[in-house]
């Protein structure tokens, strides 16, 4: 009977968790209206946003002649928001950094709060590219303690 109610228990904290997880990736969503186009390039990595950071290699950063789209990898798709914008749309690209974790690209957007983080070790490569179709960009790394500090002052 122990062993049923530790399932059980299990269980709901696994499901708890995961519902937790699909929300937090949700609220990062952006979803555009995003023209067929050719992927030009892309990149792997780990997303940061106000409510979601993941690591290792279950993003992909795909850069389109249209702008960019950053989600998750087939498996993981459902559980890592979707994040697009056309390239007038991003005010700056700009390199930021945590004290635990690797560097990430920010994509601000122009006039809205917040942005989209690719945590990846390719980000010089990554600017390279946003610079070609001019974006602007920022290689100077801003610090953070905490994601929100991003937040603060976008435009």
């Amino acid at each position: 009977m122990l062993v049923v109610i530790l399932l059980v228990v299990l269980i709901v904290l696994l499901a708890a968790g995961l519902f937790t997880w699909v929300k937090r990736a949700r609220s990062c969503r952006r979803i555009i209206d995003a023209p067929e186009g050719s992927e030009e390039q892309h990149f792997f990595g780990g997303v940061l946003c106000k409510n979601l950071t993941t690591s290792g290699i279950m993003v992909k950063l795909e850069i389109f002649d249209w702008g960019v789209r950053i989600r998750g990898l087939a498996p993981t798709r459902w559980v890592v928001p979707t994040w697009e914008a056309r390239y007038d749309e991003l005010a700056i690209a700009e390199l930021v950094a945590s004290p635990f974790s690797r560097i990430a690209v920010w994509f601000r957007l122009r006039g809205e709060e917040g942005g989209m983080g690719f945590l990846t070790e390719w980000h010089q490569d990554i600017l390279k590219v946003l610079d070609a179709h001019k974006v602007p960009v920022n290689r100077a790394i801003t610090r953070y303690k905490r994601v929100d500090e991003l937040y603060r002052g976008s435009n």
